[in-house]
């Protein structure tokens, strides 16, 4: 493990002063940090410098300096060349950061040279966007926490329509519908009322926003059913065009009437490294206080 890939979030790392610091410890190593162009100006050292994905296609890991939030979007694009991830948490909850700065994040990189660590695979979500025919329109669109359908700008509750596997469940008049996977169980779902899950489990949280009806209940799926949700207008002239298809909360799409968002599991898989011995309900017991 020579290669270290790291994507830093400045709002977190005040300019770049803890990348700074972890890259020269890694040079004085003599291994080979890669850092993203745009925080080339800021480190001071002899790292490589990648543009776009360069840094995950040359990378035998990436770290993650910064939140959940920044886990997230190194862990989605890591996926796809099946390298795995580590968090060194600037942020706030960090449920899937491994260590804190300072020095223990030093301390978490010196275990993974050394190989004193362990990996867990986590379950993505891909989702698509259909039109009136049931044909994709937008595609492979990936997330670690979440897909969601959601009324957008609109202070109105809007109506969807739910499919599992081309069976008809039900219709909702809600603020949106969660689908989650156990990963992001305690994140925007937990806030909505879902199911806590286990992120080693093989299953998904459908969970509607603020329903109406109180027979309205999140549900545990099946990591092998495939959600489709629409939505539409209950009376003639309804405007839904500010619906929209979110993915982790980081990535927004329109979903236009008549369309459709189709969700499943994905095939690609996060590989997150951990270097503590820290469980999940510790985890979790610790950031519900």
């Amino acid at each position: 493990m020579k290669n270290i890939g790291f994507v830093a979030n400045l709002d977190r790392d005040i300019n770049g002063e803890y990348l700074q610091k972890v890259t020269n410890w890694l040079l004085s190593k003599g291994l080979s940090p890669i850092i993203r162009d745009s925080e080339a100006a800021l480190v001071n050292n002899h790292a490589k410098v990648a543009s776009g994905d360069e840094l995950y296609e040359q990378s035998d890991i990436v770290v993650g300096l910064g939140g959940d939030g920044t886990m997230i979007g190194a862990s989605k694009k890591a996926a796809m060349y099946g390298v795995p991830v580590m968090g060194i948490n600037l942020g706030t909850l960090g449920y899937l950061t491994d260590a804190g700065g300072g020095e223990a994040g030093i301390e978490a990189l010196r275990k993974v040279l050394l190989g004193d660590y362990k990996t867990e695979k986590r379950m993505m979500l891909e989702a698509s966007i259909l039109d009136e025919n049931k044909n994709p329109v937008t595609d492979g669109l990936y997330a670690l926490n979440d897909v969601c359908v959601l009324r957008g700008t609109s202070p109105k509750a809007k109506s969807y329509s739910l499919q599992i596997n081309g069976d008809y469940l039900d219709k909702y008049k809600a603020d949106g519908i969660i689908v989650a996977t156990p990963t992001g169980s305690t994140a925007y779902n937990l806030s909505a009322g879902g199911p806590i899950l286990r992120p080693d489990m093989e299953c998904i949280a459908v969970t509607p926003i603020c329903p109406h009806k109180m027979n309205s209940r999140p549900m545990v799926v099946s990591a092998n059913d495939v959600m489709n949700i629409e939505v539409f207008g209950d009376y003639e002239g309804e405007d839904i065009n500010e619906v929209m298809l979110s993915l982790d909360c980081q990535h927004n799409i329109g979903l236009r009437k008549g369309y459709s968002a189709e969700i499943k599991r994905s095939k690609k898989y996060v590989t997150l490294i951990k270097t503590n011995d820290l469980g999940f309900y510790d985890i979790l017991r610790k950031k519900m206080h």
